[in-house]
């Protein structure tokens, strides 16, 4: 760093500026973790000079035998934790790894069943604003709006009367259990194929603490960035019918060059995740979010489904009727970062609620005591949203919470 100062300074002003950042506020946001300093290094490697073309041992540029070795030990990883037939890490994000899982089974203009990303899917599940859309016929099911779960019966429905290829489960803000059991069952009798997303709950499964969908799906694809708390990467897991298409998806589909520096990092926060201290920290990143919901409730705040079964999270405004991007953005003033989300089945024009987690503040070392301190933070500054002398006392309660944690 004291050699960037000297070469780039206005490079090093960015970096340190982030880091105290990072160190005064408080982060919330669901798809948000803090990488251990060993995999921050790897991403930093001589990995980094290499330029691999290929997967394994199949690889297209000459001087990549450590390149295919790191490749062929990260799928490994992937598949003694999650038991999968085959793992490709090459994808470079979650978003990628769905993309070309889509390619792999699907033509142009095939039909598509998902979860609504109204409901709290992701954007790459056929959201309307998203390329997915473009390429491929989406429909949707949703949830029973009196229980707040799966519309199982609907998806089952749907996939009678569309006659889907291919039906994709996953969430980036329904907090409760996902039934792959269930879903494969239906999927089954049908001839659907079945793709779960796991990229907020890659961390929870590897731990023990979430269902694992692999048993039970044609293709599982996840990222390492969310609770694997690991690099901005992501991967794909599927059955053993499915291998080579899944394969050629990838190369030369859409990966060329493979970011082999990300594929190192990651391989570290796979075997991080084994361990009994990962494992522990998972557990306690669910205690504080069961904490901050019942928290946050005798407050006032309203919470989607009345509760989580994850990392996350959604809070719901309407009690104090603020919409959710007004209130996030206060909240960021004062240093505690969320994002603001629609409330299913809502009709305001504005989101009402905001999504938040509880990894980072978990991996800070933060616990009970601190989750009903942040929840007093959030009904202070709900109550004086307008008062700019409230919200300066908040910030530096912020500040000062965050720096015991560093």
């Amino acid at each position: 760093m004291e050699n960037l100062k000297m070469k780039d300074s206005e490079l090093y002003n960015l970096i340190a500026s982030e880091e105290k950042y990072q160190s005064e506020t408080l982060q919330m946001i669901a798809s948000e973790s803090i990488q251990t300093k060993e995999a921050l290094l790897l991403a930093g490697s001589c990995f980094n000079n290499k330029t691999s073309v290929g997967n394994g041992d199949n690889q297209r540029l000459l001087g990549s035998y450590y390149a295919g070795e790191l490749q062929k030990l990260t799928a490994k990883r992937v598949c003694e934790i999650f038991g999968a037939d085959y793992a490709n890490v090459n994808t470079y994000s979650g978003s990628v790894a769905n993309f070309t899982a889509y390619s792999a089974v699907l033509d142009v203009h095939d039909k598509v069943l998902a979860l609504d990303p109204v409901c709290g899917a992701h954007q790459s599940h056929g959201d309307g604003r998203n390329i997915s859309s473009k390429i491929y016929d989406f429909d949707f099911f949703g949830l029973n709006k009196d229980t707040l779960e799966i519309d199982y019966e609907e998806a089952e429905r749907k996939i009678i009367e569309n006659k889907p290829k291919l039906l994709v489960i996953g969430s980036a803000a329904y907090p409760r259990k996902i039934d792959y059991k269930r879903l494969s069952d239906i999927c089954c009798k049908n001839n659907v194929l079945l793709m779960a997303d796991i990229a907020h709950f890659s961390g929870l499964v590897a731990a023990g603490l979430s269902v694992n969908p692999v048993p039970y799906c044609d293709i599982v694809t996840a990222s390492t960035t969310k609770t694997m708390c690991g690099p901005h990467s992501g991967f794909i897991m599927c059955k053993e019918f499915l291998k080579d298409k899944i394969e050629k998806a990838v190369y030369p589909g859409y990966v060329a060059s493979v970011h082999l520096q990300t594929v190192a990092a990651m391989a570290f926060a796979l075997e991080n995740a084994k361990s009994d201290n990962f494992k522990l920290l998972m557990k306690k990143v669910l205690r504080n979010a069961e904490l901050m919901c019942e928290a946050l409730k005798k407050r006032g705040f309203g919470i989607f489904t009345g509760g989580t079964d994850c990392h996350m999270f959604l809070i719901d405004l309407r009690p104090f009727g603020i919409d959710g991007r007004k209130y996030a953005a206060e909240l960021e003033k004062i240093g505690i970062t969320v994002n603001s989300k629609a409330i299913p089945f809502d009709e305001s024009v504005l989101p009402m609620g905001v999504r938040a987690g509880t990894t980072v503040l978990t991996q800070r070392g933060m616990g009970e005591k601190e989750m009903e301190e942040i929840a007093d933070i959030f009904l202070e500054l709900i109550e004086n949203i307008d008062n700019e002398s409230v919200k300066e006392k908040l910030k530096k309660k912020v500040k000062a919470l965050a720096l015991r944690f560093l």
